[in-house]
């Protein structure tokens, strides 16, 4: 029988367990898949250790991102740009019911056709990662001559993030670790430590200014930017969205996945246009570890799921 990944009660990786489901069918506007890789988010064991006050219905599938093989279609079935979806199609997406499982339903408004030269591990590592970055750029839409400062430029919003504002002409400060300032530089980004005396090393790289800053971390960085100077509505965060409504900070909110965007972004990650590294891939029954490792919140990249 196929499995999932799921909890019944809030808390630790403890209160995982991977359990046997019953077989799924796609129904009108759906599809089914084999999943090949899932990707974790941060938002995924926040939600589940209580740290984002959202109800949660038990038993709850944990996880959103995926790449599989559809194994089923409803009729008439087909791709954000009209071409029908086929039994044997490798696509990605995202599942609203969770995507750690060997298999799911999805709607086909959540797909993206997955590139041939995209590995599984990336495919199912996309969604999150590159839709958040894209809709924070599109908010801030930075341009030639802008200074950016980055925090957690290592983990997989903030790579991906620092890449697309590079394209746009931006110099990009990053935080992070000392062990990952060789890799962001080799990207262009300008690596700075994070922690005490953030600002003064950032006054000392951008001695004309910071034009605005992409919060990835949290409060701490929020404080160091306002400290800087900045302006809150300069500041966009997708991490601490009380702050957002205290301060009157920035924020692309609960923007739409589109999947034609998902799509597109594939394409670059495919070519090494864009790149994303995998920290760390685990078998589906190596759970636990996996999480532990993604809430050490200290990776380059993504961690994966491989059912």
């Amino acid at each position: 029988m196929p499995r999932a990944l799921v909890y019944n009660s809030q808390g630790g990786p403890e209160v995982l367990e991977l359990v046997e489901v019953d077989s799924v069918f796609p129904q009108v506007g759906q599809v089914s898949v084999d999943i090949k890789a899932a990707g974790l988010n941060p938002f995924d064991f926040k939600l589940r250790s209580g740290i984002i006050p959202m109800p949660v219905e038990f038993p709850k599938v944990i996880g959103s991102d995926f790449a599989g093989v559809v194994t089923g279609v409803s009729a008439n079935a087909s791709y954000a740009d009209g071409r029908p979806i086929h039994i044997g199609d490798e696509v990605l997406g995202w599942i609203d019911t969770g995507s750690m499982r060997d298999q799911s339903v999805v709607p086909i408004t959540n797909i993206a056709r997955k590139p041939a030269d995209l590995g599984w591990e990336l495919a199912g590592s996309l969604t999150t990662a590159a839709l958040t970055a894209k809709a924070s750029i599109d908010l801030m839409q930075p341009q030639r001559g802008d200074t950016v400062v980055v925090s957690a430029a290592a983990g997989a919003v903030g790579l991906v993030y620092s890449q697309l504002a590079l394209k746009a002409g931006a110099r990009v400060i990053g935080t992070a670790s000392a062990g990952n300032h060789e890799y962001l530089r080799a990207l262009g980004v300008e690596p700075v430590n994070y922690g005490a005396g953030l600002v003064e090393r950032i006054q000392a790289l951008a001695t004309n200014g910071v034009t605005f800053a992409q919060d990835n971390w949290g409060r701490e960085f929020i404080d160091d930017m306002l400290e800087l100077g900045l302006p809150p509505e300069k500041i966009c965060t997708i991490v601490d969205h009380k702050a957002t409504a205290e301060l009157g900070l920035s924020n692309p909110g609960r923007y739409e996945r589109s999947a034609a965007t998902l799509e597109q972004l594939a394409q670059d990650f495919a070519t090494m246009d864009l790149v994303l590294p995998i920290e760390r891939a685990f078998a589906l029954t190596d759970f636990r570890e996996a999480f532990e490792l993604l809430e050490s919140r200290h990776l380059r990249g993504k961690v994966v799921l491989i059912p």
